[in-house]
Formats: structure tokens, sequence, C-alpha cells
């Protein structure tokens, strides 16, 4: 079964669509996965910025959350995480991270759908994240994605993330 995908100003992507509901080369995270997880978040993430293997299992396994994996063969690509509050028509982007080795292979936007698939499937009207100021990267994806910016928040992380600790705060209507 083949699915157009619009995100935004991407233009249609088109997927092929597993039973599971996801385009081939995407599906759930499981137990086993932990370590490769682990190790693209170190490599996207370096230092105090990466989310500990505690956090990434809770977030992964055990939270009210999706964490998808975009895979080719047995090697996992990338992954993004979606958080649902109990209650809530409001879903975050927590992360997304594409292994360094795979980038610019549209693996980002092929997760970022995914994301949208399964925020749909939970009846999301609206999907939430922020981004450091300085991820151009990421803001451009976002933006043809269909997130709007709106609010910039001063010293929203811990830590600097590409040279600053400044966030946007972006949000997409489904």
């Amino acid at each position: 079964m083949k699915m157009i995908v619009s995100l935004g100003r991407f233009k249609n992507i088109e997927l092929r669509v597993m039973q599971t509901g996801f385009p081939v080369g995407i599906r759930r995270a499981r137990a086993e996965d932990l370590d490769d997880i682990e190790r693209i978040e170190k490599k996207c993430f370096p230092g105090r910025i990466a989310y500990s293997r505690r956090q990434l299992a809770h977030l992964c396994l055990r939270a009210n959350s999706s964490c998808l994996l975009e895979t080719n063969g047995n090697t996992i690509r990338g992954f993004i995480i979606v958080t649902y509050r109990q209650g809530s028509n409001s879903a975050g982007l927590e992360t997304i991270d594409v292994d360094p080795s795979f980038k610019k292979q549209g693996i980002g936007v092929r997760l970022l759908a995914a994301a949208h698939m399964d925020m749909k499937q939970h009846h999301i009207m609206t999907s939430q994240l922020e981004v450091s100021e300085g991820n151009e990267r990421a803001i451009q994806l976002y933006k043809k994605a269909g997130y709007v910016e709106i609010e910039r928040v001063s010293n929203y992380y811990l830590y600097e993330h590409n040279g600053t600790r400044n966030a946007i705060r972006m949000v997409k209507v489904f």
C-alpha cells in the first residue's frame, strides 16, 4: 500500500505503508534497541546535553510516548520521540536524532512524517516543540513541515545547544 504524506511546504512524499500503519523502514522502538538509540543520541548531542540512558529508556519504553525508529535493514539510522499527555489533544516533539553518518538522506523528513501519522492516530490537534536558536537546519525542517514560531525562550537550556542556551518554541496545527 502507498500513502502520500504532505509535510507543509515539502512536496508530497510517497511512502509505502506497512500493516503497522508506518512507512516501510519505520517501526516502534523495543527494549533491545536502546543501545543504538543511546549511541545515536550521544553522536547528535555531545557531552552533558545528551539524554542519559535512563532518560532515553523512560521516554522510549515507559512514558506516555512513541519512539519511532528509521531503519535500513538491521541498521537504526535515526529516531524520533513524541510525548503525549493524558486527556490532551496536544503532543510534544521531544527529540529527533539522525545518525550523522546518514545525514542528508531524508531520514529526518521520514521520521517527522511518521510522527505526524502517529499523532493523528492519537487524535492530536497540535504539536509543539522547542529547538535551539542555533540549529538552523532543524528550524528549516520544522518550518517546511508546517511548524510556526510562537515564542523565543531565553535560557531555555541548562547547557549550550549549538552555541546558545536560547530556544524557539514552534507549533503545528493539524
